[in-house]
């Protein structure tokens, strides 16, 4: 897929601007693509629900790190994609919690199994077992033009709406959990 990757001060800000800017772009990896509809913004060390919230970790590394990278982490036996955040030291990220397959479709599919098109990436679990993201992409620039990255796309003005974040304990009440509520042209 074309396009351009999203430049690194894109993501040089605060996780609760960063995340809705973020719907509507196109994740790519590979013969695959998406486009952004879900994301969860996660503050730094004060946001109980952020895994940073501890400190600095071997985990957690490129979240202090510069942003546009990727955080890839296991969540039970699945992999879930975060994308670094804020300037160098200050660890926020953004979960990709959902895309719409646009790209690569029936990889997508064969990947997932026998779910409807409708259900191939709609948890962060989900699209990444359909776009073949796992812990070997831990740390990849998304910024780069690399197999996986994040591409601007002009979809047109887009509708967003904010909810408290979901499938989490620690602070979970916390509105910043962002959805594109109508569809890209």
């Amino acid at each position: 897929m074309t396009g351009r990757s999203l430049e690194r001060i894109f993501f040089e800000r605060d996780p609760r601007e960063v995340a809705p800017a973020l719907l509507g772009t196109l994740l790519v990896h590979g013969v695959t693509a998406g486009r952004i509809v879900e994301t969860e913004a996660y503050l730094a060390t004060c946001d109980p629900a952020a895994h940073a919230y501890r400190g600095r970790t071997r985990r957690t590394e490129v979240l202090f790190g510069p942003p546009g990278h990727a955080y890839v982490y296991r969540s039970r036996q699945h992999c879930c994609l975060n994308v670094s955040v804020q300037p160098p030291g200050t660890p926020g990220c953004v979960l990709i919690r959902a895309v719409v397959p646009l790209v690569g479709v029936p990889i997508m599919r064969r990947r997932r199994g026998s779910v409807p098109d409708a259900r191939l990436a709609d948890g962060p679990a989900k699209l990444c077992q359909a776009m073949a993201i796992g812990m070997d992409h831990y740390g990849v620039d998304l910024c780069d033009e690399g197999p996986l990255r994040l591409v601007a796309d002009d979809a047109g003005p887009i509708a967003v709406r904010t909810t408290p974040r979901i499938g989490i304990t620690r602070a979970r009440d916390w509105p910043l959990r962002y959805l594109l509520t109508q569809p890209c042209r």
